[in-house]
């Protein structure tokens, strides 16, 4: 049995990817652990963009170092490989094995061959096509008492923005069919107890769109509404020119969708969204925005915005600054335009300088950050259903948990000061305060 750790670097979607490794390596008898106990090591990276890059790159250096003490392998695997994995080969030779985004099931026989021959010499780049129909029935390994996962539905972009590598790197949409997806829900709810299911997708609502058999993002909702014990579904990363009145219907009316979507727009005005290669329009944007929160009491709307794309006018910012205070947003992420080599709009004219890219990020997340405060506020005396993952890393005297409307990761906790529960289970809990992107709650009739 071999020790090995999985370093995983990036987005939910590599988080998936990660935990079918996982399983593969626990199926064959490797035995997961930390990088300092590791005789092998994989780094799942990230590259969507140079900063990504430099994290990943950082992340094997510093894992390279394990080769002095216990560790014999070090593979690289991901999106950086695939992107660059020759370029990995030649200026990183402590890296013995590299693999792309669709390589999950050739990793365990790959290490088992290397380790079996200890064969010196540069990087094997064993980096493959971008097919990932291999991929989609390996099962998750979700460790316990874990409360909620991700599921992913389709891998890979068919739309063209012009600041995105997720084309070059993952390829066409390869949507998964949905018997597998079902069954992977289902086992991640009977088997493993995963109360909430992310759905992710580079675009949720282009499901389907790719397969023989005629499915919708809809369909595929339905049925997974159907499975016994899944508390809830929560869609991450839905296109606003996609957003249908029956998708609308369906997040309305079920109770296991959460009151919450994730749509990314990166921009209001419509010189900039046509030149960053983006299908929606402004006014059509603004329809689907007002038309959600009319249609759904109480819905919580995140979006992400880019600031200082090529081209962005004073006027254009402002355009943008003032759909952000008009309230429309509870939750909302920034990020300041990065001229990616290889990208279309690297090499468009009037780039913004950073100092003003800087000054314009600033100002967004100044302004939603007193609008997600007020909402928050609001929450105070309300009774809310939080799912309780596990002691607050701040303090062992308080229980953590999430509403339907904190994702993971990025939308804050929810910390219960009074009472006990298990972890795992949804419990309905009233809201006493709020801090910053936190609520306090304490559960009624069940004190300490």
């Amino acid at each position: 049995m071999l020790n090995t750790a999985i370093v995983n670097l990036g987005c939910p979607k590599n988080e998936v990817d990660a935990e079918k490794l996982a399983f593969l390596l626990n199926e064959n008898g490797f035995f997961l652990v930390e990088p300092d106990k590791a005789e092998i090591i994989v780094v799942n990276t990230c590259a969507f963009i140079q900063p990504a890059i430099e994290e990943a790159i950082d992340t094997i250096l510093e894992m390279a170092e394990f080769k002095q003490h216990r560790c014999r392998c070090l593979v690289v695997s991901g999106c950086l490989p695939q992107r660059c994995g020759a370029e990995l080969a030649n200026e990183i030779p402590e890296i013995d094995l590299l693999f792309g985004v669709a390589d999950w099931d050739r990793i365990v026989p790959a290490i088992r061959d290397f380790n079996s021959r200890q064969k010196p010499g540069s990087p094997r780049n064993l980096v493959g096509r971008r097919d990932y129909s291999q991929c989609h029935a390996i099962p998750q390994l979700v460790t316990p008492p874990a409360a909620c996962a991700y599921l992913k539905i389709a891998e890979g972009c068919d739309n063209r923005c012009t600041y995105c590598m997720i084309p070059m790197i993952k390829g066409r949409q390869q949507s998964v069919p949905s018997g597998l997806l079902l069954a992977q829900a289902r086992r991640l709810a009977e088997e493993k107890g995963i109360q909430e299911i992310n759905l992710v997708a580079q675009d949720l609502t282009a499901y389907g769109s790719d397969l023989e058999e005629e499915t919708e993002f809809c369909d595929l909702l339905e049925k997974l509404c159907e499975i016994p014990g899944i508390g809830r579904l929560r869609l991450l990363y839905a296109y606003p020119g996609r957003i249908t009145p029956r998708l609308i219907e369906l997040i309305r009316s079920r109770e296991q969708i959460c009151n919450y979507i994730d749509i990314p727009i990166q921009h209001i005005n419509d010189r900039i969204l046509a030149a960053m290669g983006r299908r929606e329009r402004g006014d059509a944007i603004r329809h689907t925005l007002i038309l959600l929160k009319e249609s759904i009491p109480d819905l919580y709307l995140r979006t992400t915005v880019m600031v200082g794309f090529p081209g962005e006018s004073a006027a254009a910012f402002l355009e943008l600054q003032e759909l952000v205070s008009s309230g429309l947003f509870d939750y909302l992420g920034a990020f300041s335009f990065w001229p990616e080599e290889g990208s279309p709009a690297a090499r468009l004219p009037d780039q913004v300088p950073q100092p003003l890219k800087e000054e314009r990020l600033a100002v967004i997340l100044e302004t939603q950050k007193e609008i997600t405060r007020r909402r928050l506020k609001a929450e105070i005396g309300r009774t809310r259903r939080v799912l309780v993952e596990g002691l607050s890393p701040e303090s062992d005297l308080l229980l953590a948990g999430r509403t339907d409307f904190q994702a993971p990761a990025i939308d804050g906790t929810t910390y219960i000061t009074e009472g006990d529960t298990r972890v795992g289970e949804l419990v309905d809990v009233e809201i006493h305060d709020s801090h910053e992107f936190d609520l306090f709650a304490r559960i009624p009739g069940n004190d300490q």
